[in-house]
């Protein structure tokens, strides 16, 4: 179990430094992500007009730095609610128990669950934005994030 956190605290702890590196880059774009250079004094608050994190990056850093605890649990979901809403819209591709889907095939099993709870960061993206290589759909714009972090504490329950 400690294993466990350690690597999720890695985890969250490399994007944060790659969000940070990100915000405080030269004011260069690329792709879609634009960013500007400000002083932490000047940072710009979140939605204003000076904000120009994209969408990918204001979800994670809502994971990061609302939805979770020190040791990387997600804390306050509904895990009632959660359950419901996997059973909607995940099941249906995922199975019943979250082990249709095998993503390491040529390794150890690694299923939904064991992604919620050991990379939750990918799992979280995923969710939110799909990943067209593997056909997952993206929810953004049709589960609420209060819906997601249940949908993911659930999940994080599964073999």
């Amino acid at each position: 179990m400690r294993n466990h956190f350690s690597k999720v605290k890695i985890a969250l702890l490399l994007y944060s430094l790659i969000l940070g590196a990100a915000i405080c880059d030269a004011g260069q774009t690329s792709g879609k992500t634009s960013v500007t250079t400000a002083k932490p004094s000047e940072a710009q608050e979140p939605g204003s007009e000076g904000d120009t994190l994209t969408v990918e990056d204001k979800r994670m850093a809502y994971l990061i730095y609302k939805l979770l605890d020190k040791n990387g649990n997600i804390i306050g979901a509904n895990l009632e609610r959660g359950a419901k809403l996997f059973y909607q819209n995940c099941r249906p591709c995922h199975g019943e128990d979250g082990r249709r889907i095998d993503f390491n095939p040529m390794g150890n099993p690694e299923y939904i669950g064991t992604r919620a709870r050991l990379d939750l960061p990918t799992f979280w993206h995923q969710m939110n934005f799909g990943d067209e290589e593997r056909n997952m759909e993206a929810y953004i714009d049709e589960i609420s994030i209060d819906e997601m972090r249940d949908i993911a504490a659930y999940a994080q329950t599964l073999p």
